[in-house]
């Protein structure tokens, strides 16, 4: 029995001939979940999709600007004791007036005239943005294949919903005829609009301050000082900002609405030029108004002549049928909500990419072009409006103002031509301070780039001519 147990303990026992390793095997593991995507990175795979083969070359560039820190202007505030002392502070440290680059010489106002009457002689170009062959931006038609039915989407008209603006009391008599228009902005009314075109021309407003430092430079201003009466001596903001307030071509005793006002620069900018007779500030989110109102009486102070120009006013810009304020404005900055691309690139909070925000962003052109529409009803014949967004998107940028101008057009018998702003765009980017677009086919585009890191800003200038 030994011997036999032996015998089959040795059959099992194998070989050093016949020994076999095994490969160990492992079995692959799978997440549960893909990564999560933050709104910032959801932002950025958005704008590597449509702006890539838009702006072509110039995307890597724009796209690294957008992520960097943007530079900012000093706007000296002409209502500080110490105005003249701040000035010199700002000099000192090395940055330099913008707005005397653009209106240098003792004789400058006379050259200005002159060219305002060859400006004023030329005649209106039927259609400003049919380019010649040669001048047209090249852009691969298969990769905006998609992407051009993808953006007509972004247009589709929301539910049916009552807005805030349709519950207040007091619509006049004067806007029943708007109510059976029915009007329903679905992002195609513009695709075969004829809007005229017209060199513009700017006078600077001298009396506005504001210092940037030398290009390429990333030096940074100091906290503000304040007076005597706690009025700050500046402010910053992004140099794209003030393009729109320039656009208006700001007149002594000019009256002014800025539509959509917080929080609040823009309108401070007006302020700054000392031009305007009333300046109309309005917005309708009443935390968005208190913003508006907190920057107002910081840097103007309550005894100041300035202050009795401002009217505050909260109504909703985005409803036609309760905007009852018409042909009472010379000028109008419609600075409309937008994506704010460049913030949607940096930042999560409040992001229109993220999930629970794919509605308010789609929803954005509609919006844009109701907004717009209230304002070329509010400006006065001969009067101009300004529409500005901080985004590079033209779905809402030069979509919407040729589909408001053609709504306009058929619906409340409005006419407006574009003021081109070629002076504009030709004088601030003689500086090295702003970099422009080429692939605009109306209205001026700021561009962000490393070495002055200003915008995106969208700047487009309308007359009303009826």
């Amino acid at each position: 029995m030994l011997g036999s147990a032996a015998n089959i303990c040795r059959s099992r026992t194998p070989s050093v001939g016949s020994f076999r390793w095994k490969t160990q095997k492992f079995k692959a593991k799978i997440a549960r979940s893909r990564p999560v995507k933050t709104p910032s990175m959801l932002a950025l795979d958005h704008f590597d999709f449509y702006y890539a083969p838009l702006f072509g070359k110039r995307w890597p560039s724009m796209r690294l600007g957008l992520v960097s820190q943007n530079k900012f202007l000093a706007v000296a505030n002409r209502f500080s004791n110490s105005f003249e002392t701040n000035q010199h502070i700002l000099k000192d440290i090395g940055s330099e007036d913008l707005i005397v680059k653009l209106t240098t010489g003792k004789r400058a106002s006379d050259r200005i005239a002159e060219k305002k009457k060859v400006t004023e002689a030329k005649p209106i170009a039927a259609d400003s943005y049919a380019l010649p062959e040669y001048q047209r931006p090249e852009v691969d038609e298969e990769l905006l294949e998609d992407r051009s039915d993808a953006s007509l989407c972004e247009f589709n008209a929301p539910t049916q919903s009552i807005t805030p603006g349709e519950l207040q009391i007091g619509k006049s008599d004067n806007d029943a005829h708007l109510n059976r228009l029915d009007i329903k902005v679905t992002g195609l009314e513009g695709q075969f609009a004829n809007l005229p075109s017209k060199e513009d021309f700017i006078y600077y407003p001298r009396e506005l301050k504001v210092f940037t430092f030398p290009r390429g430079s990333t030096a940074d201003f100091p906290f503000p000082s304040k007076d005597v009466d706690g009025i700050p001596g500046w402010w910053l903001l992004d140099g794209g900002s003030l393009v729109p307030v320039l656009a208006l071509d700001l007149a002594q005793g000019d009256t002014v609405l800025d539509m959509c006002a917080a929080p609040g620069g823009k309108s401070l900018l007006i302020l700054q030029t000392g031009l305007v007779d009333k300046l109309v500030c309005n917005d309708f989110k009443l935390t968005r108004l208190g913003q508006l109102q907190k920057a107002l009486s910081m840097y103007v102070p309550s005894t100041s002549e300035a202050a009795d120009r401002v009217i505050l006013k909260r109504r909703d810009a985005t409803c036609v049928e309760a905007w009852d304020e018409e042909a009472k404005y010379d000028k109008v900055l419609v600075d409309a909500p937008c994506t704010t691309d460049r913030l949607a690139a940096q930042q999560d909070e409040g992001n229109l990419f993220g999930a629970t925000m794919t509605n308010e962003r789609l929803n954005l052109p509609q919006i844009q072009t109701k907004i717009l529409l209230n304002a070329l009803r509010s400006v006065k014949v001969g009067g101009s409006v300004v529409y500005s967004t901080c985004a590079l998107s033209p779905v809402q940028n030069e979509s919407v103002v040729e589909n408001a101008v053609a709504i306009a057009a058929d619906k409340m018998g409005i006419e407006v031509i574009e003021k081109d702003l070629v002076q504009l765009r030709r004088h601030l980017s003689s500086t090295g301070y702003y970099k422009f677009s080429d692939q605009c086919r109306r209205g001026s585009l700021v561009i962000p780039f490393l070495p002055s890191n200003f915008g995106p800003m969208y700047v487009c200038k309308l007359q009303r001519m009826k």
